[in-house]
């Protein structure tokens, strides 16, 4: 009896334990506003202010992440490891299901502001799957999506490409794109930082810029 109460003891006192025990919501939370919502994935703008940490949190979900602005970050992890670092503008991730941490913006350091999209459904089955989209740089392929860096610059042609998955589109530098699809009518969107749009699949898209340089990242869902 007397090991079990000492065991209690250290196991309350732990502060795996304890954070454990203190988990709020990954999303929503405060600073995070919903901005898109379909059977594919929940979109979030979310901002950091800085020295305020978010809470110990689980994400139930994997999720895609789209950084805005350069900035440092502090991590928390439940072990009570503490990591600062250089969030850069324009890195695209994705990182799975059940990752718990406490995040908080440095401060004296710029705001973050972040574009987060939690995947809905099941993984796929692990068979290769051949990329739709090859508009740009691809910077991750995993079991659940591709991720590019693409840029379009005004005054060059669009290229249609085989759109084979549905993508969501974030854009990242300001500017128009002009979507157009077989049975779509075209699309003119002026586009900035915290906007995201959503692109069902079809047998043949074309994007083109006609205003700007436009930067985005391209998640394709497979």
């Amino acid at each position: 009896m007397k090991k079990r109460i000492i065991l209690a003891a250290i196991l309350f006192a732990s502060p795996v334990f304890a954070q454990e025990m203190k988990l709020v919501p990954a999303l929503p939370r405060p600073g995070a506003t919903e901005i898109l919502d379909n059977a594919r994935g929940r979109v979030w703008d979310v901002i950091y202010p800085p020295g305020m940490p978010t809470g110990m949190h689980r994400h139930p979900t994997d999720f895609v992440g789209v950084e805005l602005v350069d900035t440092m970050l502090k991590v928390t992890t439940p072990d009570g490891k503490v990591s600062t670092n250089p969030i850069r503008r324009g890195s695209i991730y994705m990182l799975q299901q059940g990752l718990t941490h406490i995040e908080e913006n440095v401060v004296g350091q710029p705001q973050r502001n972040s574009i987060l999209i939690e995947l809905k459904g099941e993984r796929p089955d692990g068979k290769p799957v051949a990329p739709g989209f090859t508009a740009g740089k691809k910077v991750a392929d995993n079991e659940r999506v591709m991720l590019w860096d693409a840029t379009w610059t005004a005054g060059q042609p669009a290229q249609p490409f085989a759109q084979t998955h549905d993508i969501f589109l974030v854009p990242i530098d300001a500017g128009v794109l002009e979507i157009t699809a077989p049975g779509e009518a075209t699309r003119t969107l002026p586009l900035s930082g915290g906007m995201v749009v959503f692109l069902p699949a079809r047998a043949q898209r074309s994007i083109r810029s006609t205003q700007g340089m436009v930067r985005a990242a391209v998640v394709e869902l497979k």
